[in-house]
């Protein structure tokens, strides 16, 4: 009977909303030969989040396995038991993982314990030149009272790491780091500089860039060469045809992150990872005659030399003439030219770290002008688009019949708001890369205007998403005929011709435009 009442005071004892907690939180790398053995583990109390009744861990069944050592739960200086056998599995992964180990703990109350611990196995070849991590003090968003990373085994003597807030203990075989409450990311590297990191990222690239090319590859180059002499609208042509030919590959985590499949590989299945449409492009300009060199980019600099995140691969193209130019070929259903850039990319070019900075408005620019006759009702629309507005016009009518096209046209505009009726419509090729998308429109906008009377209206417009994090223009021009007058919002660009009014709008709103109008008498 006390035992229980001493349960009881302890599970009241924890506040029923109050968050979970980790008490404890370590990471253990160790490298033997190839394989790298990394054991996470968990010490914790659960919370009204129930943040801790559930733990995930991808991996991949080709290169990696995963054991749990240790699952238990229970009350605090109560009894604790292991999870029952059905409580773990191995289900279908998320976030780019094959498999999962799922373990849940039944019944965990706010108030109770875990003590979780498990060990991952990886032999996929990522670790022949020594251990790399990112490693992070906190588990799903809870920072622990104590975090620690261990890294042991072959190659120490190679280790650079970067972060703030650690205490360091070394030895000669071991090194550990203990966060501090200010601790950040802990990147942990073999390489001592970019020559070295940019040697492994594209040591498989280099080989199949060097190998004999087959006829297929040969014969998919030469249909560039019907864009003309000059070498980069042949680059242009050829990333329309790896673009409408070769579909995107998604990466699997887990797997060895710069695998290159060989050129025949790549052509027969139709199917490349962006480091592989990459290497087939660049292969491709080679043989018109031009360098074409691949260059590993990513959002982020860690601080020291590290192969997590270079995940885009652009390709250097130096014409004869001595141009030079990049191109990113796995960019889907994107202008040619386009590198999309929200904000600084890193690349690695010359073994050394160098920056492309953010695109400007000028380069994801949208013009919507729209030519209104409010006595018909009707209207005649063209849009203009580059990058990123380009990119969303080409994904959203690629593929489609031209009834298809006006049905998808009227619920985009229904959806922002205002609704046209197409009469008719013409686009230019989503998938010629090479030229910047055009949409012509004809159509019903509303009933025909009472002449020589005021009218009020919402002027039409489109919705194009929302772009915070991106540099963009959009404007939007409203023609109207046969009027003399119109009381529209602030800030607005009014310019009154002798048989129409011009509005235009750069604010990039996405709600509907109210006007009132009069009509000349």
């Amino acid at each position: 009977m006390n035992k229980f009442i001493l349960i009881c005071i302890l599970a009241a004892s924890y506040s029923a909303s109050a968050p979970s907690e980790v008490s404890f939180y370590s990471v253990s790398l160790s490298l033997s030969q190839d394989t790298l053995f990394k054991t996470i583990e968990i010490r914790g109390m659960q919370g009204s989040d129930h943040l801790l009744s559930r733990i995930t861990r991808g991996f991949n069944p080709e290169t990696q396995s995963v054991s749990i050592e240790k699952a238990v739960f229970g009350f605090p200086e109560g009894e604790s038991g292991p999870i029952p056998h059905w409580a773990a599995d191995t289900l279908t992964g998320s976030s780019g993982w094959q498999l999962a180990l799922v373990t849940a703990f039944p019944a965990l109350r706010a108030g109770m314990i875990i003590d979780y611990r498990i060990t991952v196995s990886d032999w996929s070849g990522n670790w022949e030149c020594g251990i790399w991590a990112l490693l992070s003090p906190s588990v799903k968003g809870i920072r622990p009272d104590t975090s620690r990373f261990t890294v042991s085994g072959d190659m120490l003597e190679n280790l650079s790491w970067h972060g703030t807030g650690y205490d360091v203990t070394e030895s000669d075989d071991r090194i550990e780091f203990t966060a501090a409450d200010s601790a950040g990311l802990l990147v942990i590297s073999p390489f001592s500089n970019f020559e070295e990191l940019e040697d492994f990222i594209l040591q498989e690239t280099y080989a199949v860039l060097d190998s004999s090319y087959p006829p297929d590859l040969r014969e998919a180059a030469l249909q560039a060469t019907s864009a003309g002499a000059y070498q980069y609208a042949q680059s242009e042509r050829m990333r329309s045809l790896i673009c409408n030919s070769i579909n995107p590959s998604p990466i699997v985590r887990g797997g060895d992150v710069y695998s290159v499949r060989s050129l025949q590989e790549i052509l027969d299945l139709r199917r490349g990872t962006p480091l592989e449409t990459a290497v087939l492009f660049a292969a491709m300009c080679r043989e018109l005659g031009m360098e074409a060199d691949i260059i590993p980019s990513g959002s982020t600099d860690y601080g020291i030399p590290v192969p997590s995140g270079w995940n885009r691969f652009l390709v250097r193209l130096v014409s004869g003439e001595g141009d030079i130019w990049f191109m990113e070929p796995s960019a889907y259903l994107t202008p040619a030219s386009y590198i999309y850039r929200p904000d600084t990319l890193y690349i690695i070019e010359n073994d050394s770290i160098r920056i492309m900075p953010p695109n400007t408005p000028r380069e994801n620019s949208v013009l919507e002008y729209w030519m209104i006759n409010p006595l018909s009702g009707t209207f005649n629309l063209e849009i203009t688009c580059t990058g990123w507005y380009d990119m969303i016009l080409r994904r959203r009518f690629a593929g489609l019949s031209y009834e298809e096209l006006i049905l998808s046209l009227s619920q985009w505009s229904w959806l922002s708001g205002r609704t046209i009726i197409p009469d008719s419509l013409t686009l230019s090729d989503p998938f010629d890369l090479s030229i910047n998308m055009k949409l012509s429109v004809h159509g019903k906008l509303w009933m025909p205007a009472a002449a020589y009377s005021a009218s009020a209206e919402y002027l039409p417009l489109f919705d194009w998403g929302q772009t915070e994090y991106l540099p963009v223009s959009i404007t939007r021009v409203w023609k109207l005929s046969g009027i003399d007058t119109v009381y529209c919002p602030d800030n607005t660009c009014v310019e009154v011709l002798e048989d129409a009014v011009i509005l235009t709008d750069t604010s990039g709103n996405s709600v509907p435009f109210p006007v009132v109008f009069g009509f000349s008498e």
